[in-house]
């Protein structure tokens, strides 16, 4: 479980990364990157009922992300909002695949140290 200094919950937050955010693709989810002038990194996990109907599915899709977050956090330059927005495609990978994904695209939006 990610600590509550580092979620994104203010609608108001979200607006502004959409906005001016870098954003960034794969084929299972978007990323938006904006620097949030703070010493953590926040994080952010948008998945609509378009992706499944059944709220167990999303759920399990959110504590995944939360989890890779968590696990990558180390290794990420600090001072950023991150926000995922999870596609239909998410649903039936495997957790290793959507990991590779998120690696790479933070590779990709160098944020890596």
């Amino acid at each position: 479980m990610l600590a509550k200094h580092r979620r994104l919950v203010k609608e108001k937050d979200f607006k502004k990364i959409f906005k001016f955010g870098k954003s960034s693709y794969t084929k299972i989810f978007r990323i938006k990157v904006l620097a949030n002038r703070l010493e953590d990194n926040r994080y952010g996990i948008v998945i609509s009922a378009k992706v499944s109907k059944k709220s167990v599915e999303r759920n399990k899709l959110k504590r995944q992300f939360r989890e890779l977050f968590k696990e990558f956090d180390k290794n990420l330059i600090q001072g950023f909002d991150l926000v995922v927005v999870v596609f239909p495609a998410a649903l039936n990978q495997e957790y290793k695949f959507i990991k590779s994904e998120l690696e790479k695209i933070l590779f990709t939006l160098k944020l890596v140290k």
